[in-house]
C-alpha cells in the first residue's frame, strides 16, 4: 500500500470520533458537505445534496450506481433504499466498510477506487461526492472510470476545487495548512479536471458552482473545531488526542479561513462516456423504426 493510501486511512481512522459526533449534531452520519438553498436543518442539507446528485445524473431503474470513496456509506445505503438497480460503494479504509454493511442496502468493497476490483463496463453511474480530491494521480482514476462506465454511462463529481490555477505561493501554503492533514494533495480547479476527463474520454454535460448553498456546511465543521479545540488540546496534553487528530482539526479551521479568502470553490460537473459512433447508428436506426410502427 502507498504512503498516500495509508495517510488516507491514518486520517479517517484518528478523525472517526469528530464524524460520530457532527453525525450526532447533524442527524446524519454523512461525512460530506450539505445544501442549504432550501433546507431548515442540517440533516435536510445532508439529503437535499444526494436528491440534487441523483437528479442531475437521471439514475434510472435497473442502473449500477458505484459510490467511489462511499465513506461510511451513508449516500449509498440511502440511494440504495429505494432504486430497482445495484448499489456498491468502495472506500479504502476497513472500518468504514464495516459500518457501511451494517445497513445492509447497498454492497461494499475495501479497495482502492482507482483499481478498482469489477469488471470493465459494469456501471452506468460512477458518484464521487467529495471523493476526487483524495486522489493523487487523478488522470489514472479518470482512465480507470471510463473503464468502468459502460457508453452512455456518467460521472457526477460534487468537490472542492481551487479558484483559480494562478494562486500565489502564500495562498498555496495557506491551502496546504488544511489539505496535508486531510491527506488531500493540491487541489485541482474544476477547469482543469475538466481538461483531463476529456483526455481521458468523458465529455462535460453539466457544471455548478454550489459555494453558496454548501457554504452554511463547509463553514460549520470549522466552527465546530474551533469550539472543541481548546478541550482537545487538553486531552492531547494527557496523550488522549494524537498529533494527527489536533492537526486535523486544525485544519478543518484552516478549510474555513481559506473557503472565507476565496482560495477554493465547491463545484458540481457532470460527465458522460460517449457510445461508440457504431452504437449511437444503431441506437437511432432502432428509435426510427419503432417510430415508424
Amino acid at each position: 500500500m502507498s504512503a498516500h493510501h495509508q495517510a488516507v486511512r491514518a486520517f479517517y481512522r484518528q478523525t472517526d470520533w469528530m464524524f460520530r459526533v457532527l453525525g450526532w449534531i447533524r442527524g446524519s452520519q454523512a461525512m460530506h458537505a450539505g445544501l442549504w438553498q432550501q433546507a431548515r436543518s442540517h440533516r435536510a442539507a445532508l439529503r437535499s445534496i444526494d436528491e440534487t446528485l441523483l437528479a442531475t445524473v437521471n439514475l434510472k431503474p435497473g442502473e449500477c450506481l458505484l459510490d467511489a470513496g462511499c465513506g461510511a456509506g451513508a449516500s449509498a445505503n440511502r440511494i440504495a433504499a429505494s432504486h430497482q438497480g445495484q448499489v456498491i460503494g468502495i472506500t479504502i479504509v476497513p472500518e468504514q466498510a464495516k459500518r457501511a454493511r451494517r445497513a445492509g442496502h447497498a454492497q461494499f468493497l475495501c479497495a482502492d477506487y482507482a483499481a478498482a476490483p469489477l469488471r470493465s463496463g459494469c456501471c452506468d453511474v460512477v458518484w464521487m461526492l467529495e471523493s476526487i480530491c483524495h486522489a493523487p494521480d487523478k488522470p489514472a482514476l479518470l482512465t480507470e472510470i471510463v473503464r468502468l462506465l459502460r457508453p452512455g454511462g456518467r460521472l457526477i463529481v460534487a468537490d472542492r476545487f481551487a479558484a483559480r490555477s494562478n494562486l500565489t505561493p502564500a495562498e498555496r501554503h495557506q491551502l496546504r495548512t488544511w489539505l496535508r492533514p486531510w491527506a488531500m494533495p493540491d487541489l485541482l480547479t474544476a477547469d482543469e479536471l475538466v481538461v483531463l476527463a476529456e483526455r481521458a474520454g468523458l465529455q462535460l454535460r453539466q457544471r455548478n458552482d454550489l459555494t453558496l448553498s454548501a457554504g452554511p456546511s463547509l463553514r460549520f465543521l470549522g466552527h465546530f473545531a474551533q469550539l472543541t479545540l481548546p478541550a482537545a488540546l487538553i486531552l492531547h496534553a494527557m496523550r488522549l488526542q494524537s498529533d494527527l487528530q489536533i492537526a486535523a482539526m486544525r485544519a478543518c479551521v484552516a478549510q474555513t479561513r481559506t473557503l472565507n479568502a476565496g482560495l477554493w470553490r465547491y463545484y458540481l460537473l457532470l460527465f458522460e462516456k460517449p457510445a461508440p459512433e457504431s452504437e449511437r447508428y444503431r441506437l437511432v436506426s432502432r428509435m426510427s423504426i419503432l417510430e415508424k410502427q
